[in-house]
């Protein structure tokens, strides 16, 4: 399967569908295998169901009709989810927001101290343990969300929107940082975004989706090859995928 690091597909949804209580039907019938390792973006307008589609991929949420399959490796625990906001606890550190998804599993701080050690000097954060989020800048914050979802070690990352509220410049370079995380740890990733250079950037896959009731309109291999950096933002081949892109978004929200 294209933009995957193996065969056997880490989830799928199989006739997926989802009607809220409201009466709105925010998808209908997705079909979707994700391999393991790849980096998979899901782009289209808003009000298309993206949000809702990784809330069901998460578990968080049970589709109306259809089904959510589950491939042979254990995801429990093993799950990690970054949302739109940060989410963070005000009243604690930065230490000890990273650390709570470990200590709610039973961990003890001092035989994890590494690990979160180890998962803030990656994202930049060393230095600033006991800083709490009033302290920190908006990409901080989300730096710090970010780490509280990988010091889990996850096997399947789900991100919606996370860099949509930053400035550009502090968006490109959490980019690159999530590129070079993904490819040291090799983490399957689903990535939602309104952005389509944020979406040919990142993604070794793109799946436009149409406006409400969300359904997969393409699910395109994106034929960059990493790693990716800062420069490939103005290379030909990028920006010619970037318009490929923008067309199939265009004839989704038509």
């Amino acid at each position: 399967m294209a933009g995957g690091r193996g065969d056997a597909p880490i989830i799928a949804l199989d006739g997926v569908g989802k009607r809220f209580r409201s009466g709105v039907e925010a998808l209908a019938g997705i079909d979707l295998a994700i391999p393991a390792g790849g980096f998979v973006s899901l782009l289209g307008p808003s009000g298309c169901g993206k949000s809702t589609l990784l809330r069901i991929i998460a578990g968080l949420i049970p589709p109306t009709s259809g089904r959510l399959v589950r491939g042979a490796s254990d995801l429990s625990g093993r799950l990690g989810f970054v949302f739109q906001e940060a989410t963070l606890m005000p009243w604690a550190t930065v230490w000890q927001n990273v650390y709570l998804p470990l200590r709610l599993a039973g961990k003890r701080r001092d035989a994890v101290a590494a690990r979160i050690a180890e998962t803030l000097a990656s994202l930049g954060l060393a230095g600033f343990e006991q800083a709490y989020p009033r302290e920190l800048s908006g990409g901080m914050r989300m730096r710090v969300s970010i780490a509280r979802a990988l010091v889990t070690e996850p096997l399947l990352l789900l991100l919606d929107e996370p860099f949509a509220a930053l400035d550009e410049f502090t968006r490109f370079r959490l980019n690159e940082d999530l590129l070079r995380l993904w490819q040291r740890h090799h983490w399957t990733v689903v990535f939602v975004t309104h952005s389509v250079f944020e979406s040919v950037f990142l993604s070794s896959r793109i799946l436009v989706m149409t406006p409400r009731p969300g359904r997969i309109l393409a699910d395109l291999p994106i034929d960059l090859p990493y790693p990716r950096d800062g420069a490939l933002r103005t290379a030909p081949h990028y920006t010619e995928q970037c318009r490929r892109i923008s067309g199939l978004l265009s004839e989704a929200m038509a």
